[in-house]
């Protein structure tokens, strides 16, 4: 009988050591498979977010193509930016009618200039850590190509907001004649549709301190 106890117990033991080998390897096993999937899923996000910036820059490239004469409603030039460093401007609109005549304005005046077309481009641009001086936002962004999750300026100033040591001014540019609304909401500025110098001129040095201008003569 005393055989059988002992027996019975170097058998259970055995059976315990195995499922603990068992159960370690098992464990051993879904931490690498847990790992090697982390591993793919940033290989992809890599590559989604890579694929992407080359659209945004096919998308900059496409608006800039057509010369900045072509690109601008407004045709009178009065004013330039003077100084060493010229401010770099993101600027953030689907629409390519629009967004040209945005870009053509700042671009004649000096302003190095990045387009892209959703409020995720704005976001994923800061993220990236790119450096910009000012943003320049759509008021919505329900026509774009790629169907922006935020859809509202206000919802894309929330988001911004969110990320650490985020302090670039933006400014929405829209339809909306409505100024209080959106300053009282956070933004530093306001400017109604169209974008043209006189705007650029009364508008820009409130919120950005180092930016100078200066008036040249009709050609």
């Amino acid at each position: 009988m005393e055989f059988v106890v002992v027996g019975l117990g170097v058998f259970i033991l055995i059976c315990f050591c195995f499922i603990s080998e068992y159960v370690e390897k098992t464990k051993n096993k879904i931490e690498e498979l847990n790992n090697e999937i982390d591993r793919l899923n940033k290989e992809v996000e890599i590559r989604d977010i890579y694929k992407r910036e080359l659209e945004r820059i096919d998308y900059d490239k496409e608006i800039k193509s057509v010369g900045i004469e072509k690109m601008l409603i407004v045709k009178n030039h009065n004013w330039v930016v003077i100084g060493k460093k010229k401010p770099k401007i993101l600027v953030g609109d689907y629409n390519p009618s629009s967004a040209r005549n945005t870009c053509g304005t700042l671009m004649r005046m000096g302003f190095d200039v990045d387009v892209v077309e959703t409020a995720e481009d704005i976001i994923e641009r800061v993220k990236t850590f790119m450096h910009y001086d000012l943003i320049i936002s759509n008021n919505e962004y329900y026509g774009s190509k790629h169907k922006s999750k935020i859809t509202s300026s206000f919802k894309l100033l929330d988001e911004l907001k969110e990320i650490e040591d985020f302090d670039t001014p933006v400014i929405v540019l829209t339809v909306s004649n409505d100024r209080d609304k959106f300053i009282s909401y956070g933004f530093s500025e306001h400017i109604e549709k169209v974008l043209d110098e006189e705007k650029i001129v009364k508008t820009f040095p409130k919120v950005i301190k180092k930016i100078k201008f200066e008036t040249i003569e009709k050609q």
